[in-house]
């Protein structure tokens, strides 16, 4: 008997609305300081970041954050918990608040005495003559109306008393997608050479439940890069095939930074790229590769490489844009010549043709089975809110020998209320 006393007083107080309130700003709160400290970084990160140093008062430094386990704040058991918490919360409160809310709502509440009444004094004759009247005004006016004997109610705007619980029900949705990506999601990162095949391979992150695909065979068949006039870059594309396992092609996409490849549940995100370095045709018959370094120079990147061949020459090979102007220095930084990719040159009596700037593209795959349920539980947040400004007004009429009283009330607009009160009175008025 103590057990189910117990386990009363815990359901009830789960199932207080001030205490899923409560809970709902805890959630907030941690998840702003979530996005304050950088999340799923490496040790030394932290460490760099966030130094030990006995001049500050409150001591938030790296073990600190390693101690509250703040580095992966939204995978961490408390996280977890709160979350199971305030969903167990939101579903009591609908079941033992909301939904008997609704279905009282719906039930007719006939009262004999009524508070804060309007009358009109009227003949019995009279009065037994207006019943019908109000009837078809309140259902005019879109009123749900019930008639027994002597006493009318009705109301409207029920919509307004369903959108808690779809409120309700949309959290609970964001709840269940969130842990449903967490668990069963997976992200990858591959850095592939244009031109080259890949695998998911490089895992960032999964889920306990996780399944990555092994099947998925990709190609790189293409890179380009977009630039301002100012040579700054635009956008960077990717062309994408997939592949199957006799390499026949299942589908081809060209990507780009916000516009991503979606197949079988996968998502394909551009992320950056990269020079590997040149391949360049030295004299007319050997082909080498060399490495590329690059610097940075007011917020413009240029690539450099250095090539030193049959003991003979010496000179540096730069260029800022995968497909423009590619310029030769001597050892004393003169310039030779410009060329571009393809084009044959002549530097210091050694023929030399670049063939190509050898370049990797960065992609994201990401799998998230979670986000349909978010999206979905978003809409009906923002349908639900929007109903929710929908009045639930109540109205009462008594008739009895010698009158007619009359009471209302409503939860919001009050002065539409007022406008359809007033209407009433002065339809009855016209009566008598």
């Amino acid at each position: 008997m103590m057990h189910k006393i117990f386990a009363w007083k815990v359901l009830k107080k789960l199932g207080n609305l001030t205490f899923s309130i409560l809970l709902l700003l805890l959630i907030a709160l941690l998840s702003i300081l979530g996005t304050i400290i950088e999340q799923e970084n490496s040790l030394s990160y932290y460490q760099q970041h966030y130094p030990v140093s006995s001049n500050h008062l409150i001591a938030f430094n790296w073990k600190t954050i390693q101690l509250l386990h703040l580095n992966h704040l939204y995978t961490s058991w408390f996280f977890l918990a709160l979350l199971l918490i305030f969903g167990s919360s939101l579903i009591i409160c609908t079941f033992s608040t909301q939904l008997p809310s609704l279905k009282n709502s719906r039930r007719w509440k006939f009262k004999q005495n009524l508070s804060g009444v309007n009358q009109l004094n009227q003949s019995v004759c009279l009065l037994l003559q207006t019943a019908s009247p109000v009837i078809y005004f309140l259902n005019h006016t879109n009123y749900h109306v019930f008639h027994q004997n002597n006493y009318v109610y009705g109301y409207k705007g029920l919509l307004g008393r369903v959108s808690p619980i779809f409120v309700h029900l949309s959290l609970i949705l964001v709840l269940l997608g969130s842990l449903t990506s967490l668990f069963t999601g997976f992200l990858v990162q591959e850095m592939v050479p244009v031109g080259e095949l890949f695998h998911l391979q490089n895992m960032v992150k999964s889920g306990v439940f996780s399944r990555m695909p092994y099947n998925i065979i990709g190609k790189i068949n293409s890179f380009h890069i977009e630039y301002y006039p100012n040579k700054s870059i635009k956008q960077f594309y990717s062309n994408i095939s997939i592949l199957n396992h006799k390499n026949q092609v299942l589908l081809n996409h060209t990507i780009s930074v916000n516009k991503p490849l979606y197949f079988k549940g996968l998502t394909f995100y551009q992320t950056d790229w990269e020079v590997n370095g040149l391949r360049l045709e030295v004299g007319h018959n050997k082909v080498v590769q060399i490495p590329v370094k690059k610097i940075n120079n007011n917020s413009q990147a240029f690539w450099i490489a250095n090539l030193h061949y049959a003991n003979s020459y010496d000179f540096s090979i730069v260029f800022s844009v995968i497909d423009g102007k590619i310029s030769y220095y001597n050892q004393q930084g003169n310039l030779i010549c410009n060329s571009l990719v393809g084009q044959d040159s002549m530097i210091i009596h050694l023929p030399l043709n670049i063939i190509e700037i050898m370049v990797s593209t960065g992609l994201q795959i990401k799998q998230d089975p979670g986000i349909a349920i978010i999206y979905f539980s978003f809409l009906i947040l923002m349908l639900s809110i929007a109903s929710s400004y929908t009045s639930y007004s109540q109205v009462w009429i008594v008739i009895s020998c010698t009158d007619i009283k009359l009471s209302g009330n409503t939860n919001r607009a009050e002065l539409i209320f007022e406008e359809d009160i007033l209407k009433l009175k002065n339809m009855l008025s016209t009566l008598f």
